[in-house]
């Protein structure tokens, strides 16, 4: 979720420190949560700054880069494997056990993508 644009942040701090109202009644002014306008207001009195904390990071990988090599040259030898294959050669190389959905990531963040076979009528 994207954070307030920091105009919106100097808006609030400023009609509390003019005292226009309680932490709720600001928080209807502005149409925020009340939750918002207070953790707000306590990191301004505590930081005196108003700005966003940055991003955490996310969780980290299961794989590490040694396995990304392992992908690399799986994906090189068959580049028509699925997702599910990469994740089972994976498991029984690598004693890690990765889903579908990291193994993707891992693909995108080392650019390597796979041929699909089409079909045949």
């Amino acid at each position: 979720m994207k954070s307030y644009s920091l105009d919106l942040r100097a808006r609030i701090v400023e009609a509390h420190l003019q005292k226009e109202g309680s932490i709720r009644q600001l928080a209807q002014r502005f149409k925020v949560s009340a939750r918002f306008v207070w953790a707000l207001l306590h990191r301004f009195h505590q930081t005196g700054s108003y700005a966003p904390k940055p991003h955490g990071g996310g969780n980290p990988s299961c794989m590490n880069p040694s396995q990304h090599e392992i992908i690399t040259e799986l994906v090189k030898q068959s580049p028509d494997v699925t997702l599910k294959e990469l994740c089972q050669h994976v498991e029984s190389t690598c004693h890690v056990t990765p889903s579908k959905s990291s193994m993707q990531r891992a693909l995108a963040k080392l650019q390597l993508t796979r041929k699909k076979r089409h079909s045949m009528r």
